[in-house]
């Protein structure tokens, strides 16, 4: 409520700020439709799930879209340079700004602004205890993330309109932007968020040295020069897998291979400092 507060505050006296609290996962989709015809801004407040769904729920209509990042990793708002610091936020929201056109990913029913991914992350997403990553952000993943490890990987299928790749693999991501928890973390730096594409990367380690030269590839920022790693782009792309596995789309695990994902291009615009 001390969020709220300090947005009706802070907007000007020109501005009618209609606040609506998200219930269950979805929510905010089905909330930021309902009001399509009748908001000329949208700000969606939340982590990387939130803003997903308040973000295809806009796309297309040309209503901006404002970020105030309230949840773990806030990705997607440091990936486009927006303010985590809320005061800042917020004035930049109702001050001085400009908006951006993005690409979004697009999985079923369902939107993502950042990345998805099927295999080792989207294990440690559903095995994280939610009150704990309220209480500590990221941290919370870490021990979620030492027992995804232990998985065995699985058969993949994966196309595009020029690739068929099969393969055992750990982790299929399909990236919109470039980080992982932050953005110096990159998985690659070619991979952009307004170019019409998605990029596909696949994990071909299954040892656990293979991977732990994947990690510091990684860590070392050089994932793109790994042998263990396939990257391809695509402006759509299926997977499947056996056995079907769990599909996460910014940090939310809500799909199951298989899966079809596809791209609109500058779909979405949002805001970002001037």
């Amino acid at each position: 409520m001390r969020l709220v507060d300090l947005l009706r505050s802070s907007a000007p006296r020109h501005v009618a700020l209609d606040v609506h609290f998200t219930q269950r996962p979805g929510h905010g989709s089905e909330l930021a439709r309902e009001l399509l015809g009748t908001a000329t801004t949208m700000i969606a407040v939340g982590g990387d799930g939130t803003v997903a769904e308040v973000a295809g729920a806009v796309r297309g209509s040309g209503i901006p879209l404002g970020i105030v990042p309230a949840g773990s990793t806030n990705i997607v708002a440091q990936e486009l340079g927006i303010p985590t610091n809320i005061r800042r936020n917020i004035t930049m929201l109702f001050g001085p700004h400009k908006t951006i056109a993005v690409d979004i990913g697009i999985c079923g029913e369902r939107a993502f602004l950042h990345m998805a991914g099927a295999g080792f992350d989207s294990a440690f997403f559903s095995r994280t205890d939610p009150r704990l990553k309220r209480r500590v952000g990221w941290l919370a993943y870490l021990p979620a993330a030492v027992q995804a490890l232990n998985e065995d990987p699985v058969r993949l299928l994966i196309q595009t309109q020029d690739t068929k790749i099969e393969v055992a693999s750990p982790l299929v991501l399909v990236a919109n932007g470039a980080s992982i928890i932050n953005p110096r973390l990159r998985l690659n730096s070619q991979i952009r968020n307004d170019d019409g594409l998605l990029d596909v990367l696949v994990i071909t380690a299954t040892t656990p040295v293979e991977l732990a030269r994947v990690f510091a590839r990684f860590a070392t920022l050089q994932l793109e020069r790994s042998p263990y790693l396939i990257h391809v782009t695509a402006s759509e792309v299926s997977i499947q897998s056996d056995p079907e596995i769990d599909v996460e789309l910014d940090g939310d695990v809500v799909e199951r291979t298989p899966v079809v994902f596809s791209v609109d291009p500058g779909a979405v615009r949002v805001i970002v400092p001037a």
